[in-house]
């Protein structure tokens, strides 16, 4: 039996980028996305756990706050009025898709509702709190080309299944990619299987072409 093996990851988050990950001071769409990165990446992974590492011992080295004195208290009562369910916990249906991305993201999406956008592209945005970027799940079809676009404004894609290419190269599970305004690709999914991104972007994309360009002002951009 012949096992196969999956592609080093190639592409990483920036230095600035996870430190800032690290002291906890990322947006919840760009938290995410550096999230599911880790999970493929051990590299990255023991840059954050040293990162960490560091933070803690700059904190140790920081003098201890007066508390009030009633802080104990407020936090005995706050307690005592706490609700308690009685009913029994219920365990959630993992549906095919889920099954396929890292075992985090089910803490943050129960089950994505993916909508077409094109033939071969569905996108399943998710609602995180956020007030800046859009955070989203996007599939594209075996063998599927998404529509040639530019964007207007960051984007941060991590492959969490399968693999897709563009004119610059192929990107793999776990591969952190970054286009910048006015960066122009097509993306394609590879021949065998299908391709789930997670994506982070702080403004729409924008189709390219005489046709597709009328559709721009039908597309969202909704930051939740």
């Amino acid at each position: 039996m012949t096992v196969q093996l999956r592609p080093e990851v190639q592409l990483h988050p920036e230095a600035d980028l996870l430190l800032d990950y690290a002291a906890g001071s990322l947006s919840p769409a760009l938290c995410v996305s550096v999230t599911a990165h880790l999970h493929f990446c051990d590299k990255c992974r023991a840059q954050d756990i040293a990162l960490s590492e560091i933070g803690g011992d700059l904190l140790s080295s920081v003098g201890p706050e007066k508390m009030p004195e009633n802080a104990l208290e407020k936090v005995l009562l706050s307690l005592n009025s706490a609700e308690i369910s009685d009913q029994a916990e219920t365990i959630p249906i993992i549906n095919e898709d889920m099954k396929k991305l890292p075992a985090f993201m089910s803490n943050i999406i129960a089950e994505p509702q993916f909508n077409f956008l094109t033939r071969s592209l569905k996108v399943a945005k998710i609602p995180i709190g956020e007030n800046k970027y859009e955070l989203a799940l996007h599939k594209i079809s075996a063998g599927g080309k998404t529509p040639k676009h530019d964007h207007r404004g960051l984007e941060v894609t991590v492959v969490l299944y399968g693999s897709f290419s563009d004119l610059d190269g192929t990107y793999n599970e776990g591969d952190f990619i970054i286009r910048e305004p006015g960066d122009v690709h097509s993306p394609v999914a590879t021949i065998d299987d299908e391709c789930i991104c997670l994506s982070v972007v702080e403004a729409p994309i924008r189709l390219v072409g005489p046709i597709l360009r009328m559709i721009n002002p039908f597309l969202s951009f909704s930051p939740v």
